[in-house]
């Protein structure tokens, strides 16, 4: 299977500001993702599930769940390894200890260095991508391994 069979992988943006998103959503559409903006913590959270996203950009700052809290929740609920990429403002210690103590996978400060922004997106689904297909060798090969057992 070629590279261009493959899906289109999904990024849910997550971002309070309306202008931030729309440009977020650009940048991201020209690298060749699929892209769905929200606008609250709560509105991830609501939505998480049926879309199943390939990377999560959330922002620290937004109303009603913040970025923290909302990372936290995919985390410990949902128990997701889908990567979240924090893009803030915040770039004081506190915050971006934090951001990982709550299961960032990564942190980006705003205002965004494009260029930074896509390695960053293309290394996180890069990395996900082959720790899925790691999980799914060891399925496969524990399950030869009780069907060998069986044969025995």
């Amino acid at each position: 299977m070629h590279q261009a069979d493959l899906p289109k992988p999904l990024i849910l943006i997550a971002d309070d500001d309306r202008s931030l998103r729309k440009l977020l959503n650009l940048a991201l559409i020209q690298a060749g993702y699929q892209v769905i903006q929200v606008g609250s913590g709560e509105q991830v959270i609501q939505d998480f599930q049926r879309l199943q996203p390939d990377l999560v950009l959330l922002d620290a700052m937004m109303p009603d769940l913040d970025g923290f809290e909302c990372c936290q929740h995919l985390r410990q609920v949902f128990k997701t390894d889908v990567p979240i990429l924090m893009v803030t403002v915040l770039d004081d210690q506190s915050s971006i200890d934090r951001a990982f103590e709550v299961g960032a996978t990564d942190y980006i400060t705003k205002p965004i260095h494009w260029a930074v922004l896509r390695q960053r997106v293309k290394r996180l689904l890069t990395s996900s991508l082959s720790l899925k297909k790691a999980q799914q060798l060891q399925l496969e090969y524990a399950s030869i391994q009780a069907w060998e057992k069986l044969q025995r």
